[in-house]
């Protein structure tokens, strides 16, 4: 872990704890929380992040193509944690993906050196996954969340 990654950790876990214990917290420790590009950098730290914060109905969404490895690991038998592959840019999987959710991390982006292709997998799925937010409206929040990585591969 680096000293970034563990700043980040200790920084969401102190403010996330106070806020579950002051009763402040915008969803119950049963309500369901997507992450989308849960087997991805960021993806990982946050899913571990919610489950040791009481969270307890965790759907984990990830690419087909992704290393689910990790993920696996992070989820080993803690709660009631989905893990389910799909692609963004189909809307049955973004439907099947937000049906009962209350809180959504989309932490998913597509990187390319082409720029059609970066709006396809960054500017579409995101598109798609709101489209089926709205279809659903059960949703309490949206955190939508990227990086300079999907701006270069280098």
């Amino acid at each position: 872990m680096t000293p970034k990654t563990r700043v980040l950790n200790v920084a969401l876990r102190s403010r996330d704890r106070s806020v579950m214990e002051t009763g402040n917290a915008i969803i119950e420790p049963d309500d369901v929380v997507l992450v989308t590009g849960a087997a991805g950098f960021i993806g990982l730290r946050v899913v571990d992040c919610l489950l040791r914060l009481g969270y307890r109905n965790v759907r984990c969404m990830a690419r087909p193509s992704a290393d689910g490895r990790k993920l696996e690991e992070v989820v080993r038998g803690r709660g009631a944690v989905e893990v389910m592959r799909g692609n963004l840019l189909s809307r049955e999987d973004c439907a099947r993906a937000v049906r009962g959710v209350r809180v959504i991390y989309h932490l998913a982006a597509g990187r390319s050196d082409m720029f059609a292709d970066a709006f396809m997998n960054s500017v579409v799925t995101t598109r798609n996954l709101l489209r089926a937010i709205w279809e659903y409206g059960c949703l309490k929040r949206f955190v939508n969340v990227s990086s300079f990585s999907v701006y270069s591969n280098r």
